[in-house]
């Protein structure tokens, strides 16, 4: 069957809205009529033919990782990942894996889910699949990068985690403020020159979600293990992201002076089985943690002409 969707015809450029043929699922998948999808900086990545997760890939390609939508046959109201689908969510309709398809729990707010499940999803995974920690368990969690929609996302599920110190660290301003009323303990403001920031507050963390990288992290790294009390307390850095840069040095003293094991988190990283037995919780803990995030909503049809606006709220597409 043909439906619209968002195609980008050259890695880079922005989809175009446009037709393309959705055959019919295979007796793995089920058709999911969609309602709503979020535009993840994964979305604008993997659109840009940057991500490791389309390396060797050619367009067109559909945008969009996972939504919420209807399967037609049941009217069933559900969670989609669309990760290892072979189109993205943007678009009318999608063919996903059985098992990327999950019921919402009651109360769940369709909007608040799509734009939200993809950014919490990585500090989640990163505290129980790549750290082994346990919900409830009291974790001392520090976020840099705490300012974006990831990051204000994890300072949420660090609180509905249960964690019993959450620092967040960023450039200084009303953002990085905000996270106080999110669930933040406790707030690093980056300053100019990074070698001078006080990480004092974030010492005795056992757990850094890393959504930066570059030489915020080289700087974040050496200041927190310079401050701790304890060096041999174990300290689990997980990369998450790399919006201030792929690379950074990491002195080899530093790795043998304090317990710190660098670790990854995202598709390869964590199994796709994992995922699967970590979204069901995952989805509880959004609805009822009340955990929120702010969107714009978008139209499909005009994606061409939204897609390069910088600034302001995550898109969120609805259909």
């Amino acid at each position: 069957m043909s439906i619209h969707a968002g195609v980008v015809k050259t890695w880079g450029d922005a989809p175009i809205y446009d037709k393309i043929d959705l055959p019919t699922p295979s007796e793995d998948q089920v058709r999911v009529k969609v309602l709503a999808a979020g535009v993840h900086t994964l979305v604008r990545s993997r659109a840009a033919g940057k991500h490791f997760s389309v390396a060797g890939k050619n367009p067109p390609h559909v945008p969009g990782t996972d939504g919420v939508g209807i399967i037609p046959e049941t009217n069933q109201l559900v969670y989609f990942n669309a990760l290892l689908a072979p189109t993205g969510s943007l678009a009318q309709e999608i063919n996903v894996g059985k098992r990327d398809v999950f019921p919402l729990p009651e109360g769940a707010d369709v909007n608040t889910i799509a734009v939200l499940i993809n950014p919490a999803l990585s500090s989640w995974m990163a505290l129980t699949t790549r750290a082994g920690i346990q919900p409830g368990s009291g974790v001392k969690v520090a976020i840099i990068g705490a300012t974006g929609v990831s990051g204000q996302a994890a300072v949420q599920i660090s609180k509905a985690f249960g964690a019993s110190e959450i620092v967040t660290i960023g450039k200084p301003g009303a953002k990085l403020e905000k996270t106080k009323e999110l669930g933040a303990t406790a707030v690093i403001p980056l300053a100019e020159n990074l070698a001078e920031t006080d990480f004092s507050a974030a010492a005795d963390v056992d757990v850094v979600l890393d959504y930066l990288w570059g030489d915020v992290s080289s700087a974040s790294l050496a200041g927190i293990i310079s401050a701790r009390k304890n060096p041999s307390q174990r300290l689990s850095w997980i990369e998450i992201g790399a919006l201030a840069g792929e690379n950074h040095s990491v002195p080899a003293s530093l790795l043998r002076k304090a317990n710190v094991a660098l670790l990854g988190c995202g598709p390869g990283s964590w199994s796709f089985p994992e995922l699967y037995a970590q979204t069901p919780q995952m989805l509880e803990a959004v609805v009822k943690g009340g955990i929120t995030a702010d969107y714009a909503v978008k139209k499909l049809e005009d994606v061409e002409s939204w897609w390069n606006e910088t600034g302001g709220a995550r898109p969120l597409v609805k259909l």
